[in-house]
C-alpha cells in the first residue's frame, strides 16, 4: 500500500472529498460480488458439461477417484472452529464508489464494498461463535453509525437485506490445502473465501493432477508449512 492525503482521496473516490485527510491506499487490491460470481462460475461450468447434483449427501457418491472437500463448518474437522460475520446491504443513489472503503477503526474496522445498482455491502463483524441467529441490534447500529461516519448519505440508506454467516478458520486463520488419501481438502478461508479462492484451486488442481510444481501444504503434526 501506499499512504495517500486528502487531495489523493479525493481524486481516487470524489464522494469523499474533504471527508478524511488520510489514508492507505492497496492498488492492486480486487472485489467482487460473489453472487454474481457463483452465478457466472455455475452457468460456465455447466456449459463445459460440469454436472451439479443439488441436495446430496456426498457421503453417498461413489465411483469418483478423487473428492475436493470444499463443506467449510461441515466438514467436521475438529481444527475448525467458527467466526460468525454479520453484513447488511444497503442502498442510496447519493454516493457512488469505485472501490472497497475501510474505515480503520480501533473497534469495528467496517468495509463498505460496492455492488451495482446503488448497493453496497457493509460488513465488519468478528464474533468467535457458531450461532446463525439474525443479526443483533448492536452489530446493526454499529455497522449504520460506522457506514454514516464514511458518508452522510447512508443516513438516508434503505436497508435491502441483513445477512449472517459462519467463517471456518484454523488456529491462525490461514486456509489450508491438504490430501487426506483419495480427497482433497480446501478449508479455513476465514474472511478471504471468493478473493483467495483461485490460489486455493491452483493448489487443489496441483495435488488432483499431481503436477511438478511444489504445493505448500500445512502439516498436520506441527502446523508448519511444508512443499510437496
Amino acid at each position: 500500500y501506499r499512504r495517500v492525503d486528502e487531495d489523493e482521496i479525493a481524486l481516487l473516490e470524489p464522494d469523499l472529498a474533504g471527508r478524511f485527510r488520510r489514508g492507505l491506499f492497496f492498488p492492486g487490491e480486487a472485489h467482487l460480488d460473489p453472487r454474481r460470481a457463483m452465478a457466472a462460475l455455475h452457468e460456465k461450468l455447466a456449459g463445459s458439461g460440469v454436472e451439479f447434483r443439488f441436495g446430496v449427501d456426498a457421503r453417498h457418491v461413489t465411483g469418483f477417484d478423487r473428492e475436493i472437500d470444499c463443506m467449510g463448518m461441515a466438514s467436521g474437522d475438529e481444527r475448525l472452529r467458527g467466526v460468525r460475520g454479520e453484513m447488511l446491504i444497503l442502498r442510496t443513489p447519493d454516493i457512488s464508489l469505485s472501490r472497497p472503503v475501510r474505515l480503520l477503526h480501533p473497534r469495528l474496522p467496517l468495509y463498505l464494498a460496492p455492488r451495482a445498482d446503488h448497493h453496497f455491502m457493509a460488513g465488519a463483524t468478528m464474533v468467535e461463535s457458531l450461532s446463525t441467529e439474525p443479526v443483533t441490534v448492536r452489530a446493526m447500529m454499529e455497522l449504520l453509525n460506522a457506514a454514516y461516519s464514511v458518508h452522510p448519505a447512508f443516513g438516508e440508506a434503505a436497508i435491502v437485506e441483513t445477512g449472517v454467516g459462519i467463517r471456518p478458520a484454523f488456529s491462525d486463520n490461514l486456509p489450508r490445502v491438504e490430501a487426506h488419501g483419495r480427497t482433497v481438502a480446501i478449508n479455513g478461508l476465514y474472511r478471504h473465501g471468493f478473493l483467495l479462492a483461485p490460489a486455493m484451486a491452483r493448489r487443489a488442481a496441483d495435488l488432483v493432477f499431481a503436477s511438478d510444481k511444489p504445493v505448500e501444504l500445512a502439516d498436520e503434526t506441527d502446523g508448519q508449512r511444508r512443499s510437496a
